[in-house]
């Protein structure tokens, strides 16, 4: 089980730049900012048309997702799974189908299943 210390080690190993948003006290420990943050970073990566980054992006929250102790899990689920249908809709759509071939079959899998859930 990875634990959200090891979580946010592996974001920043992964996303250099998310260093300084981890690292602030106040987040230390918190699953839900930490999921915040790499949800805020796969959009800029989204926007930007940084394929290979958001690929590695979406393993590592699916990676979390799956490998993470039961609060990363929530997290993952409550923050980046419920805001997928939004940052796919405001992705441009010439790329949408390319975005949506790189999210991982376990993290397509539990947005399926929530929007089932909600009734959609």
């Amino acid at each position: 089980m990875m634990n959200i210390k090891q979580a946010q080690e592996i974001i920043v190993s992964v996303i250099p730049l998310a260093q300084t948003e981890i690292s602030r006290p106040e987040n230390a420990g918190n699953p839900i900012t930490t999921i915040r943050i790499l949800t805020s970073y796969i959009e800029k990566m989204i926007e930007q048309g940084r394929e290979d980054e958001l690929g590695k992006a979406l393993h590592l929250m699916e990676y979390m997702h799956e490998k993470g102790e039961r609060r990363l899990q929530n997290a993952v689920e409550n923050i980046f799974v419920f805001s997928l249908d939004s940052i796919l809709t405001a992705c441009p759509e010439s790329l949408r189908g390319t975005v949506t071939g790189k999210i991982p079959i376990g993290i397509y899998t539990a947005y399926i299943n929530q929007l089932y859930r909600s009734g959609y």
